[in-house]
């Protein structure tokens, strides 16, 4: 995806793409390129037109997109999507496709054709951390904010954008660190059980049935084994994806929003 900055200018906090060209495909998501509206440059700003000079606390920042590449995600949850990442958004009613990646990027998700074990296919996902990092102590956040931070847009006649904080979604971390050293191996055993086979992907189970199942079953399974409350699918949805895909939702907005105008503008700075 083309990067998006954001700078204050002229009493205004402004958004844009970083270079004079953006990507975009024909349905929107990047992938080709196009010239900008006129105006927009990286010299001058696209509301006033003077040529642009910062403060120090006015530089343009990078806005963090919440997309990133789950195969260099290890021990994560990831949700993905086959219509592309402008798809998982909470405006798109497109099927979503979750997996748990492996310390080596290996992707693991159940289908209608059984466990799949993908060394690619999920370059574009939202990914939730699902382990402790070893240099953080135990009681630390773990958040679906903490690894991607980025701007949040309402979708709305006028868009107004705040940054996402690892403290708008508070939520306690999943597993420890410990569990790295195993990680593979009981994935790996976990996904050979029979209840993964083809003809049970829509049996209801304790935490629900097909490949939200089974990744939550999963980190359930683990959490057991290291003397820990299971997390319920209501809990874990509402604790940890639909923060994220809201994430994405704004984020989307936000890009859509310059990938059609060039720039949008907020009067809180």
């Amino acid at each position: 995806m083309e990067s998006i900055v954001r700078f204050r200018h002229c009493g205004k906090l402004i958004y844009t793409f970083t270079n004079r060209e953006e990507s975009h495909s024909s349905a929107g998501e990047p992938g080709g390129t196009r010239r900008s509206p006129a105006g927009v440059t990286r010299e001058r700003c696209p509301l006033c037109g003077d040529r642009l000079s910062f403060r120090l606390l006015d530089a343009p920042v990078a806005v963090s997109c919440p997309f990133s590449n789950g195969h260099e995600t290890p021990c994560a949850f990831l949700i993905s999507s086959r219509s592309g990442p402008t798809s998982i958004s909470e405006q798109n009613e497109s099927e979503l496709h979750v997996g748990i990646s492996n310390s080596e990027g290996v992707v693991f998700s159940y289908t209608e054709s059984g466990v799949q074990r993908q060394q690619q296919g999920w370059e574009k996902s939202l990914t939730i951390p699902l382990v402790t990092p070893s240099n953080q102590p135990s009681n630390t956040l773990v958040t679906p904010s903490n690894h991607a931070s980025a701007a949040l847009v309402t979708p709305s006649n006028r868009l107004s954008a705040a940054l996402v904080t690892p403290s708008n979604h508070p939520s306690p971390p999943l597993l420890p660190a410990s569990v790295i050293r195993s990680w593979d191996r009981r994935l790996e055993t976990f996904s050979s059980q029979d209840r993964w086979t083809t003809d049970r992907f829509s049996e209801e189970g304790e935490f629900g049935s097909c490949c939200y199942g089974f990744a939550l079953s999963f980190i359930n399974e683990v959490r057991r084994s290291e003397v820990m409350e299971v997390i319920s699918q209501n809990t874990f949805t509402l604790r940890y994806v639909l923060p994220t895909i809201h994430c994405s939702s704004k984020y989307l907005s936000l890009y859509h929003y310059i990938h059609q105008h060039g720039y949008y503008y907020s009067t809180t700075v």
